[in-house]
């Protein structure tokens, strides 16, 4: 490898003087992350070798590729078609502030010319430097660009572990972990001194430990902030858990149910990475199931309202074009930000616990962000739990439109005259007499003693992966896609004191036997679903008792997806047995 037996040595001298005069002036943590708590969507970049093969970024390790026929395809990256401004123009016609692409990933290809590496794209036919060239583009287009880079190295010889298909006895044995690091940090080094300035190393990879048990993660969180001190760095330096020194944590295809806290229960900053197509984060020219563009704006709208940013990937092919598919949906964002963006950057979370309709709330100042997923029918809209006054609302999408608001007990009621402008998602603005302040919530009993919970105001508990989204069609707000057993719907419920409830649900299924558990504290209550005549024929049915107590509660509902069969949920209905 090039300058292998140098590496540490050159390190070290160079190191000091970067040290001794840093490129920009340190901010403070505050100062420092104001760019990223205003921005609020990004563009993800996966690009490299593996997209030659074009089936995922970690065909190498899927497919048990040996490393010299990977190096076959790794020679033939050669992106003739590759327009930097184009990829810039594209993700700021999306509405993205800021940009973050592979460096290098975990098959250990590096995407710009290292001096310290010889798996680069200077083993390729390719004479450019696709790093420079969008940076280049990047600060002409006033576009920040930051470097994901894999702590994992599947091709450094001293690596380890090694994979262990690949080195079934061995795999733990040899190598030199610190030495590695070394060069890690030198390849760090050149993306920091010789691209502009960089808005963030995106670390990945850290689930191997390697730098936690050399006991180097501090060691190069300092040497990047030595280089650039305002450069963010994700929570992968270190374990994935908040509260440690990183400026955001990165849940992956997922959007957590309350936003991200550190150990004190303050919200700290996070950015939900997620990919527009459903199989991998690389070209992948067998992907046939990508998000809508329902699907992407509703997601950037509700991980806003969390708290979140959205980065939101895509992966071009090895000529560096971009997939159609890609470019339609991120075009379609564009169109709608073009129009609610206010309702977007530099916004701040919900104030609300839950919304007393579809839809989700943004806030910035004294302006308060209505986002409805679903015009109501009567053009009346229950904002439940706003304490404040209402100067005035309007309709982003058309301001002339003529919107009253009145008071109604702790809600207010807003008047919203014609059809909805957008049936993705209308946002309605209110101007408060201060910022929003809103009632505390929880689902309680009505006046006969029900509770209706429906999908509208609930949760959903979920992880990697996340499939089970909420939908709406034929006036029905539901939990769809709902293939995943760790996909949890719930709601918070609070009752005057105990007693026993009879469980109806309404939903839909095309197949019966599915195990179906509703869940309120220690009670539960498990049936099977039945066959309801279709995926879109919505009917109540009754489940059973369960006991819940008094005060608050959480009802949880899992669903036993292995046992094949989806269900379609709309809402359970609690009714006091007598």
């Amino acid at each position: 490898m090039k300058l292998a037996s140098t590496i540490a040595l050159t390190l070290l001298a160079s190191t000091a003087a970067a040290f001794a005069q840093p490129s920009q002036p340190p901010l403070s943590a505050e100062e420092r992350t104001r760019w990223f708590r205003e921005a609020k969507f990004g563009m993800f970049i996966h690009w490299g070798a593996y997209s030659v093969i074009g089936r995922h970024e970690w065909i190498r390790t899927m497919a048990q590729i040996p490393q010299a026929e990977y190096d076959v395809y790794a020679k033939q990256f050669n992106p003739v078609n590759f327009n930097a401004d184009a990829w810039v123009d594209l993700a700021k016609n999306a509405g993205a502030k800021y940009m973050v692409i592979t460096s290098k990933h975990h098959d250990g290809f590096s995407i710009f010319r290292s001096q310290v590496s010889d798996y680069d794209v200077e083993m390729t036919p390719y004479a450019g430097d696709p790093l420079k060239q969008l940076a280049a583009a990047a600060k002409k287009k006033d576009m920040r660009l930051g470097f994901y880079h894999s702590i994992m190295d599947w091709h450094h010889p001293d690596y380890r572990p090694r994979r262990s298909w690949e080195y079934p006895k061995t795999y733990k044995e040899g190598g030199n972990n610190n030495r590695y690091i070394d060069f890690m940090k030198a390849q760090l080094k050149e993306l920091l001194t010789g691209y502009g300035d960089v808005a963030m190393i995106w670390f990945d990879g850290e689930w191997e430990h390697t730098l936690a048990e050399a006991k180097r993660d501090d060691e190069v969180y300092d040497f990047i902030r030595g280089f650039q001190p305002n450069t963010l760095i994700n929570d992968r330096l270190y374990e994935r858990k908040p509260g440690n020194k990183a400026d955001f944590g990165t849940p992956e295809q997922y959007v957590p149910a309350t936003g991200f806290k550190d150990p004190s229960g303050k919200p700290i900053l996070w950015e939900a990475c997620v990919t527009i197509n459903n199989d991998s984060w690389g070209y992948n020219k067998y992907e046939t199931d990508f998000k809508t563009d329902r699907d992407l704006i509703r997601m950037l709208v509700e991980v806003v309202s969390k708290g979140g940013n959205l980065l939101l990937n895509v992966g071009p092919k090895p000529d560096g074009t971009i997939q159609d598919e890609f470019i339609t949906r991120l075009n379609a964002m564009g169109r709608w930000m073009k129009v609610n963006q206010e309702s977007i950057y530099g916004t701040t979370a919900s104030p609300f616990e839950r919304m007393s309709f579809f839809g989700r709330a943004t806030t910035k100042g004294n302006k308060l962000y209505l986002h409805l997923f679903e015009w109501p029918k009567d053009g009346t809209l229950r904002v439940a739990g706003l304490r404040n006054l209402v100067h005035s609302a309007r309709l982003l999408a058309d301001p002339m439109r003529k919107i009253t608001a009145k008071r109604d007990g702790d809600d207010i009621l807003l008047s919203l005259p014609g059809g909805a402008p957008d049936e993705i998602a209308s946002v309605v603005e209110l101007t408060l007499d201060g910022a929003p302040v809103a009632v505390p919530f929880a689902n309680r009993p009505d006046v006969k003693g029900l509770i209706t919970l429906g999908v509208e105001s609930c949760e959903i508990e979920t992880e990697f992966e996340q499939r089970a989204k909420k939908e709406n069609a034929l006036g029905h707000v539901y939990l769809t896609r709902w293939t995943r057993d760790k996909d949890v719907p719930y709601w918070k419920v609070e009752v005057p004191k105990a007693g026993r409830y009879r469980v109806e649900a309404s939903y839909a299924s095309r197949k019966a036997g599915t195990p179906i558990a509703v869940e309120a504290g220690t009670a539960k209550l498990g049936v099977v679903s039945v066959n309801s005549g279709g995926d879109w024929v919505f009917k109540s049915h009754s489940l059973g008792e369960i006991d819940l107590k008094q005060g608050a509660s959480e009802v949880r509902v899992k669903l036993d997806t292995k046992a094949g069969g989806t269900v379609n949920l709309e809402r359970l209905v609690l009714r006091p047995v007598l």
